[in-house]
C-alpha cells in the first residue's frame, strides 16, 4: 500500500500483504524536509511491535475488574534522521529512507477473538514517528498493522501443490448415521452421511480442499406397491436435503489465560460463504441425485421393503483462518469442522463433526532484493509484491486493525 501524499511531511510506503514469520519486511519513508521544519519535527524513527494480549473481566459485587496479560513478541526500533543531520539536497526537498526488519522465525500467527468479558489478540504493526518536542505538541505518527503466519515446511508445500494440481492422493471417510421418525410414534427411517476428504494431517489455509458429501436415506418399511412419492408428488419421509439447506461451519474454541485465570471463547464461521480466489468464478457445487432404489427387507415374508435414495455433493472448502496454535503462550485455539444435514421433524437433524488442524501454506520468502543475502538490485517489497503470498485472513475483524493492543507508549 502506497501512502504517498505531496502535502504530508512524512509518507510511509509499505505493502499491505500477509507476512511470513522469519521474513524480512521492507519499505521506505519519505521525509519532506521543508514541511518537517514547518511542523517542527526534530527526529524521524520507526518502531516494530508484536504482542500477545489477553484480558479477562471479573465481577466482585458492584466492582468490575479487568485483568490483563501481555507477552511481547517484537520490540525494536530505528532512528533515520535528526535535526542537523547532513543529507544531500534534492530538488523536491524530499529524502527517502529505506528500511528492513527481519521478523523472528518462531512468531505465532496473527489472531483475534472477543467474547463477553474476555478476549485475546496476537498482532503485529510498525509505526513511523516524527518527534515534535515541546509543550502542547503531539508527535506525528503513521501506523500500519499487518498479518503474520508461520512458514510452511517443504512437505507441507508438497501437499499444497498436489491440492492445487488436483488431489490424487489418499482419501478418508468420516461417517455418521441416525434413526429418524417424523412424529412421536411409528417405525424409524434411517439417514446416513459420509464425508470424504483428502487423507492429510493438516489442512493448508486458503487452499481449496476437495470434498465429497454423500447423503443416503432409507424410508420406513413399505409395500412394494408404495411409491417413493406421496399423493402430492413429494418425496416421502425422509426427503433428501438440498445443498442450500446444509450447514457447513468451522467452529473455533479459544482458551484465554491471564496468569491463573482461564476462560474460553466460541466462534463459528460459515464455510459455504467462503470461496477461494482460485475458485471464485466456478460453480460452488456439483450435485448428483440417484434414482430411488427399492430394497427388499431381509426376512420379511410379505415382500415388503424400503426406498433408498442418495445424493452426492462435490465441491471444495477453503480455510483462510489463523493456523492452529502451537506456540502462543497465553492463547490456544482449536478447530472443528461441523456439518448439519437437516430433515423435517423435531430433533431429526444429523450432525457430523471432525477435529481439524489448519497449517500454513506459504514458504518463507527469500531476502528481498537489495537486502543482504539477496540478488543485487534496488527494488524491495515496497515496489513489487512477490508471488506465492499467504491468503488474507478471514477471521480478523476491524478491531484487529486498530492497533490498540500494541502498548505503543504514546510518550515515546
Amino acid at each position: 500500500m502506497d501512502g504517498s501524499n505531496a502535502a504530508e511531511a512524512i509518507v510511509l510506503h509499505f505493502q499491505d500483504v500477509v507476512r511470513v514469520a522469519g521474513e524480512t519486511i521492507t519499505g521506505s519513508i519519505d521525509l519532506n524536509l521543508r514541511l518537517a521544519q514547518e511542523e517542527r519535527i526534530e527526529k524521524l524513527r520507526i518502531k516494530y511491535r508484536g504482542v500477545i494480549s489477553t484480558r479477562i473481566t471479573t465481577q466482585n459485587g458492584q466492582q468490575r475488574i479487568t485483568h490483563r496479560q501481555t507477552v511481547p513478541l517484537i520490540h525494536s526500533g530505528e532512528i533515520f534522521w535528526e535535526t542537523g543531520s547532513a543529507f544531500p539536497l534534492t530538488a523536491t526537498d524530499v529524502i527517502s529512507f529505506p528500511f528492513h526488519f527481519t521478523l523472528p522465525p518462531d512468531l505465532p500467527p496473527s489472531f483475534h477473538c472477543d467474547g463477553h468479558s474476555r478476549g485475546g489478540t496476537i498482532s503485529y504493526a510498525l509505526e513511523v514517528v516524527g518527534d515534535r518536542p515541546g509543550l502542547f505538541r503531539s508527535n506525528r505518527r503513521l501506523r500500519r498493522v499487518f498479518v503474520v503466519v508461520p512458514p510452511a515446511f517443504e512437505n507441507q508445500m508438497l501437499v499444497v501443490e498436489q491440492l492445487r494440481q488436483g488431489w490424487e492422493g489418499g482419501w478418508r471417510d468420516i461417517k455418521q448415521n441416525e434413526q429418524l421418525r417424523k412424529g412421536i410414534w411409528g417405525e424409524y427411517s434411517r439417514a446416513f452421511v459420509t464425508l470424504t476428504i483428502p487423507d492429510i494431517t493438516s489442512l493448508p489455509i486458503g487452499v481449496p480442499i476437495p470434498f465429497n458429501l454423500q447423503i443416503m436415506t432409507e424410508t420406513k418399511t413399505l409395500d412394494r406397491t408404495d411409491s417413493p412419492q406421496d399423493k402430492h408428488g413429494k418425496p416421502i419421509f425422509p426427503a433428501l436435503p438440498e445443498w442450500a439447506k446444509l450447514e457447513i461451519n468451522l467452529r473455533r474454541r479459544t482458551q484465554i489465560r491471564v496468569r491463573n485465570r482461564m476462560r474460553t471463547v466460541e466462534d463459528e464461521y460459515d464455510l459455504k460463504g467462503i470461496r477461494s480466489p482460485a475458485h471464485a468464478n466456478k460453480q460452488p457445487v456439483d450435485a448428483l441425485v440417484d434414482e430411488p432404489e427399492w430394497v427388499l427387507k431381509e426376512g420379511d415374508d410379505k415382500n415388503r421393503g424400503f426406498w433408498r435414495r442418495r445424493v452426492t455433493f462435490n465441491s471444495t472448502l477453503a480455510f483462510p483462518f489463523a493456523p492452529s496454535s502451537t506456540n502462543a503462550e497465553i492463547l490456544q485455539w482449536f478447530y472443528k469442522l461441523h456439518i448439519t444435514v437437516p430433515f423435517s421433524g423435531l430433533t431429526n437433524d444429523l450432525n457430523l463433526e471432525l477435529a481439524v488442524h489448519l497449517g500454513p501454506s506459504a514458504l518463507l520468502p527469500p531476502p528481498p532484493i537489495g537486502v543482504a543475502g539477496s540478488s543485487s538490485g534496488g527494488m524491495t517489497y515496497a515496489d513489487v509484491v512477490p508471488e506465492g503470498r499467504p491468503p488474507p485472513m478471514y477471521d480478523l475483524p476491524p478491531d484487529y486493525w486498530t492497533g490498540e493492543h500494541h502498548d505503543w507508549d504514546e510518550k515515546n
